[in-house]
């Protein structure tokens, strides 16, 4: 399990060119598989992290992020929603460099909406894809894309691999064919235990089959149109 956690920091990490300057804006839970890899990729590099119990919706909280200079922020797309109320858009954030969503499909005219706003500034928008049995990320839209992709999962993390299977298991190849999203890479999970045995039993899962249906575009570039289970 530690191999898992410390190869998704390091891949996290890798894509988001994370530094030691860097400073997240640790507002997921912890115990909330999104928050521990906001919190394990930035000290994989000996970044630090503002985190606060607070909400976006509490009185100062932009403020406090400009004072923490925070450079970066990851959301859920309810806290898009939030910022909006909040009128984040229409303040100066000097120190930060990108933002990134997880946790659910942001809408796609929110996806075009903050990535023009971003990168107006030189600023980036991570759209990423993930589930808690491959420790968080799986995919990600390149940022100089997303704007023109909105609707996509992207391409596989550093180290990972994507790809579709059918319902035997049998890859697909054809592009805009759809199949069952899977994904090989170095951050799947042991397994499962049903017993105390069972966690000494190691690694037994190859490939994660995601549950998501989706297609692979002529680019290579991933969408999910549906969920199978």
């Amino acid at each position: 399990a530690g191999s898992a956690l410390a190869a998704n920091a390091s891949a996290i990490a890798q894509y988001l060119q994370l530094a030691p300057a860097d400073r997240g804006t640790l507002l997921l839970p912890i115990h909330y598989s999104y928050g521990l890899s906001v919190l394990n990729s930035h000290l994989a590099v000996g970044a630090s992290l503002w985190v606060t119990e607070g909400s976006i919706l509490d009185p100062g909280f932009l403020e406090a992020l400009r004072a923490q200079r925070c450079t970066n922020f990851a959301g859920v797309p309810y806290s898009y929603d939030l910022l909006e109320a909040v009128g984040f858009r229409q303040q100066a954030f000097p120190d930060l460099r990108f933002m990134t969503v997880a946790g659910g499909r942001l809408v796609e005219n929110m996806v075009r909406r903050y990535e023009r706003h971003l990168s107006a500034d030189g600023k980036r928008f991570f759209v990423m894809y993930g589930q808690t049995e491959a420790t968080a990320r799986i995919a990600y839209v390149p940022p100089a894309i997303v704007g023109e992709r909105p609707a996509c999962i992207g391409v596989a993390i550093p180290g990972g691999e994507l790809g579709l299977i059918d319902d035997a298991g049998r890859p697909i190849d054809a592009p805009g064919t759809e199949g069952e999203l899977a994904y090989r890479g170095p951050n799947v999970m042991l397994g499962y235990a049903e017993g105390r045995a069972d966690l000494s039993r190691g690694a037994e899962v190859d490939v994660l089959r995601t549950g998501d249906m989706a297609v692979r575009d002529t680019d290579g570039l991933y969408r999910v149109t549906g969920r199978r289970r």
